[in-house]
């Protein structure tokens, strides 16, 4: 399928890796276990030591995640767009949560900054944030950026995937494993007519979810992709926001619409500036592979 005028979206920092494309392209039915390389743009947030949230790769210095996940653990005032940065983690190329593996990177956080819709509809609308971390992310085929949509995609009839290390049930633990569901978009009307609301699904917010089979993104999915596949390339389309959550499968997931954002991400990475270069001895990505198995994993309610 092919879109007249939709290019490839690239971020103005120079990059070796073209974004949305992987070495794994076998299918896998979802809510299992995802196989290494198979999501390479995922990443793990962890605040004081704790997984509370997922992200994606846009290119070497950001992320993109959702804005609770940092406004509301941080306990921070929303007075300001750019947030505290102290006792945030990120971790790229990593799929089982209790241990790192040699593709394994850790960052620490240079710059928050969330949307300011956040602070004006806070708790659901703009909830939506890009992150620059200290230092640069090597890539390799186990570390890769993801696409950004546009608003001229055209999101008819796409196969589409969220991951995250979530509960896998209302009543469970957190995924050690990193896990991976496929689910089909869902339109607005249906989507608040599920809600009962018409005013409860926002033009900047989209629905994913199998209400048949009860399946859905849980607690400790937030900020983490949903990706759709269009000519073997890989584009987010939304981050995990918020939802009735696993104990309501009937009510589908609800994601901020990454094209409607689109602008606001471009312009927030290209205008700022790449932090300070730490030396090459103290880089946070070297103590990626020993850094991880010091962290008590306790994983917190998010969405």
């Amino acid at each position: 399928m092919e879109y007249p005028g939709h290019d490839v979206v690239r971020l103005h920092v120079a990059s070796t890796a073209t974004c949305g494309h992987r070495r794994i392209q076998e299918r896998v039915i979802g809510g299992t276990s995802a196989v290494e390389n198979r999501w390479p743009w995922q990443v793990s947030v962890h605040y004081g030591g704790l997984h509370i949230c997922g992200g994606s790769i846009l290119n070497e210095y950001w992320i993109l995640s959702a804005a609770h996940c940092f406004a509301d653990c941080a306990f921070v005032p929303l007075s300001h767009r750019r947030l505290n940065t102290k006792g945030f983690d990120v971790f790229v190329g990593l799929i089982k949560q209790n241990a790192a593996s040699s593709h394994t990177q850790w960052f620490e956080v240079n710059k928050v900054i969330i949307h300011p819709a956040y602070t004006v509809s806070h708790p659901n609308g703009g909830d939506i944030a890009v992150v620059q971390l200290k230092s640069r992310i090597e890539f390799s085929d186990s570390v890769l950026p993801v696409c950004l949509a546009t608003p001229d995609m055209n999101l008819r009839n796409l196969s589409c995937w969220a991951t995250g290390w979530g509960v896998t049930k209302p009543d469970g633990q957190a995924a050690t494993m990193l896990q991976e569901a496929q689910f089909p978009l869902i339109s607005m009307t249906l989507c608040r007519l599920l809600y009962g609301s018409p005013y409860a699904i926002h033009p900047d917010m989209l629905c994913a979810g199998n209400i048949y089979d009860a399946k859905t993104v849980c607690r400790g999915d937030s900020g983490g992709p949903l990706v759709c596949e269009s000519n073997h390339v890989w584009w987010q389309i939304g981050v995990v926001s918020w939802g009735r959550g696993c104990s309501y499968p009937m009510y589908p997931a609800v994601y901020a619409r990454v094209s409607y954002f689109i602008h606001w991400i471009h312009s927030n990475i290209n205008q700022t500036p790449q932090p300070p270069q730490p030396n090459p001895d103290f880089s946070s990505a070297l103590g990626a592979n020993f850094g991880i198995h010091i962290i008590t994993l306790v994983y917190l309610s998010m969405v």
